[in-house]
């Protein structure tokens, strides 16, 4: 990975002042191009953070074809010599967490403003010890829900601040210089138009499901399990993958990825894009539900990964209720990007009435995505 050497003063006092002026603790962001030379000259059109934060599928459509494509897509995309960056309001530039390198597969930079002005600026680089490091979390913040006492808890516990510690390490200082800022067209695009391709989900083998809610109960506590399966030419999804352990309501992306897979020392990107296959699908539990899924499982399935997501749901006693998936479809992604152009505008409401018909719109998409949900046969 090319070391970057510094950023242009330019950049950063945009960014800074871009904050500032939409104040209420709101960040900003672009990427950033790494010029022949090794310094960040040039950027996107900058993109203001909404409730979420930085509306991705709104910043990659600043650079690449987001549109009936889902996140995963996008960043493929983009140019090589593309960077992160984003402000951190109320804070320094330190960075503390590997999230975002092991998202996008590439250098992130921290802008912290505080008071006005800039606090600080670091980046961080897309390295193997970082991707595991993200791992080890997923499985600490897991391994509460396996304890049974006190003690057992208290040392995870300890474990997590220890890693914690080894976080505050992650980052480095980048240097901010005078340099003549170049055109926003310096990004080095990419000529393919990276995309995956939409598999028809109409049934899952019953065999996998039963085993599937058999691991859903053996673990207890309403905790999910999932595993990855591979969906055939006639639309049954199969089993593939081994089953994994999630948590409350939700199955970590890297723990998930490892049923099937080796992550070690590979990037969620290039996880979900070079080495699960094309054709996988994620199944998983809803222990006391019927199988019909929301907003959550819609952006962490087709959304983000570009692959189906199944869900099972049953009672507990273990019988199956019923099972339902959400396909990747145009309707999806129009959706999604709906959500962030709303997640934009509530700031801009200037009335009672404005803001009511934003949240209304927003929790009638979120009816919308759970209308997405096709039930499916098990067979």
């Amino acid at each position: 990975m090319q070391q970057v050497k510094g950023i242009a003063r330019s950049i950063v006092d945009k960014l800074v002042k871009r904050t500032n002026d939409l104040s209420q603790g709101r960040n900003a962001g672009c990427f950033g191009f790494i010029d022949d030379k090794g310094y960040i000259s040039s950027i996107s059109e900058i993109v203001d953070g909404g409730l979420s934060g930085i509306p991705l599928r709104i910043l990659l459509g600043k650079l690449v074809r987001i549109k009936n494509n889902s996140i995963l897509e996008g960043i493929r995309q983009l140019p090589p010599n593309a960077v992160f960056i984003t402000t951190r309001p109320g804070k320094t530039g330190l960075i503390t967490d590997v999230s975002g390198v092991d998202f996008f597969n590439l250098p992130i930079v921290s802008i912290g403003v505080k008071e006005a002005k800039n606090t600080g600026v670091a980046i961080i680089y897309p390295e193997p010890e970082f991707f595991n490091l993200a791992t080890e979390a997923e499985k600490l913040n897991l391994a509460t829900l396996a304890t049974t006492t006190m003690e057992e808890e208290k040392e995870i516990l300890r474990q997590s601040n220890e890693l914690g510690f080894r976080f505050l390490d992650v980052g480095q200082e980048l240097k901010v210089l005078d340099l003549p800022e170049a055109p926003h067209d310096q990004g080095k695009r990419t000529q393919v138009d990276w995309r995956l391709p939409r598999k028809q989900v109409n049934a899952l083998d019953k065999t996998f499901a039963e085993k599937l809610v058999a691991k859903s109960m053996e673990i207890g506590q309403g905790r999910e399990v999932a595993a990855l399966g591979i969906v055939d030419s006639q639309g049954v999804v199969k089993p593939k993958g081994e089953i994994v352990y999630g948590g409350m309501g939700f199955v970590p992306a890297r723990l998930l990825a490892s049923s099937l897979v080796d992550i070690t020392d590979k990037s969620l990107l290039l996880i979900y894009s070079e080495y699960v296959p094309e054709e996988a699908v994620i199944v998983h539990t809803h222990p006391g539900g019927t199988g019909v899924m929301h907003i959550g499982d819609a952006q962490a399935g087709p959304g983000t990964w570009g692959r189906p997501i199944i869900a099972i749901g049953h009672d507990k006693d273990g019988k199956i209720r019923g099972a339902t998936v959400i396909e990747v479809t145009d309707q999806l992604f129009d959706l999604a990007d709906e959500d962030e152009i709303l997640s934009s505008r509530y700031f801009e409401a200037k009335t009672p009435e404005e803001e009511g018909e934003i949240r209304n719109r927003k929790f009638g998409i979120a009816q919308d995505y759970t209308g997405l949900c096709k039930p499916i046969e098990l067979s």
